[in-house]
């Protein structure tokens, strides 16, 4: 519980809300926000929970944050281990502890999960989020993440 939230395991009813969220959020990092692709993907986390999990965060039922790590195994971290792959709040949300939340619900919930490490990134411009990674102990890496199409 945070403020006037209460963050817990996403459910199938959640789905569209989830779709929303996540949608905003590579939107706002001018990311291809491809609603279609993005209910394809929580689609596919909320079916197999081997796949990761999906935390939202309520505040008078209404989703107002959510949180999705990815579950995979590690040679690095020598096991269990994820990755946050998406933080987010709505901008009026912000700074009324809603992420945090999320983010100790996350650590909380991969550990039970028995991971071992939670990675992540941030864009290079998102200096609010490096500071409330940081404070949560958290550590950068110096490595840049590089992806294409297989």
């Amino acid at each position: 519980m945070s403020g006037t939230c209460l963050i817990d395991a996403a459910r199938a009813s959640d789905r569209d809300a989830l779709v929303d969220l996540l949608t905003r959020q590579l939107a706002e990092h001018d990311l291809p926000a491809d609603q279609v692709g993005v209910a394809r993907a929580v689609d596919g986390i909320l079916a197999d929970e081997r796949r990761g999990f999906l935390l939202v965060a309520r505040a008078a039922d209404e989703a107002v944050g959510v949180a999705y790590v990815a579950r995979h195994w590690s040679l690095e971290h020598g096991g269990p281990s994820c990755w946050l792959e998406e933080l987010y709040v709505l901008p009026d949300r912000r700074c009324g502890g809603v992420g945090v939340a999320l983010l100790r619900a996350s650590l909380d919930r991969a550990r039970e999960l028995g991971c071992l490490v939670m990675d992540l990134e941030v864009t290079a411009d998102h200096a609010r989020a490096e500071h409330l990674y940081a404070r949560e102990g958290f550590r950068e890496l110096g490595r840049r993440r590089w992806a294409r199409p297989v």
